[in-house]
């Protein structure tokens, strides 16, 4: 859980691990072309994700992707957070949202930007490769929502390395149907070269885990709750399970068409 994360981990042997990490990772590496943007997410080219990644990076498409579930018997809802597994090259062992990766040019429909139906469906791939969730019957497409997207840098943690973010970063939505059995051994099978652990958390949670240590968030979320987005994010999805009337004004806060910039 986020609240008994030790920050006092021992980054000598994570520093390690990260060096000595899983072939698989250096492979998707180099071998993924992630989409290069300007500043205003206009595709430029397309390089590596070793390019985009490493030293300073390159400015590149991604999505985070947010999935919630009604608790049973209750209106609160819970995010689906994920803590980054040990061997990953970038920011390993920190908690963070759902799913992040991004579109890619390897991948079919992809790169399509009508209605970010290409981020979406590399939502899609990701939520499958990481936690086994069958995108087919349980993530459609129509119900991955578009809401904004927020420009930001950042160097590796907690280990000090050459590895980096620098995204035009999609936030994407959605709620898991009710019919869909989320505490089953069916519904999350964990990717472990991706995800070391996951959690289903309600949003005081994770405000009190954050407020005792910040850092064990990797920065793009840290970054998002910092700014009003997260709590944004809780209200616009229990307003759309529970088709309340505010759900037009809540929706209308989110700018589709701007990009917030957190540098």
């Amino acid at each position: 859980m986020p609240e008994t994360f030790q920050k006092s981990t021992n980054l000598r042997s994570l520093s390690a691990l990260a060096q000595s990490s899983c072939q698989f990772q250096y492979d998707l590496m180099k071998q993924d072309n992630c989409i290069v943007v300007d500043n205003y997410d206009n595709a430029l080219s397309v390089a590596t994700k070793e390019e985009c990644h490493f030293k300073e990076g390159l400015l590149h498409r991604a999505f985070s992707l947010f999935i919630f579930r009604q608790v049973p018997n209750s209106e609160d809802l819970e995010l689906l957070m994920q803590r980054r597994s040990p061997s990953k090259l970038t920011f390993p062992l920190l908690w963070t949202n759902t799913c992040c990766s991004h579109p890619c040019t390897n991948y079919v429909g992809e790169t399509e930007e009508r209605n970010a139906v290409g981020v979406r469906r590399a939502a899609q791939r990701k939520v499958e490769h990481e936690l086994g969730i069958d995108s087919s019957r349980q993530l459609l497409l129509e119900n991955i929502h578009f809401l904004t997207r927020i420009k930001y840098s950042a160097h590796n943690e907690p280990v000090e390395n050459d590895w980096c973010e620098r995204e035009v970063d999609y936030l994407l939505v959605s709620i898991v149907p009710a019919y869909v059995k989320t505490d089953s051994s069916t519904f999350l099978k964990i990717n472990s070269n991706e995800v070391a652990e996951s959690e289903w958390t309600k949003e005081h949670s994770i405000n009190t885990a954050f407020s005792n240590d910040p850092y064990i968030y990797t920065p793009w979320f840290r970054k998002v709750v910092r700014m009003g987005l997260l709590h944004r994010m809780f209200n616009w999805a229990a307003a759309k399970v529970t088709n309340n009337v505010a759900f037009p004004s809540l929706d209308k806060i989110f700018d589709r068409s701007s990009i917030l910039e957190f540098d």
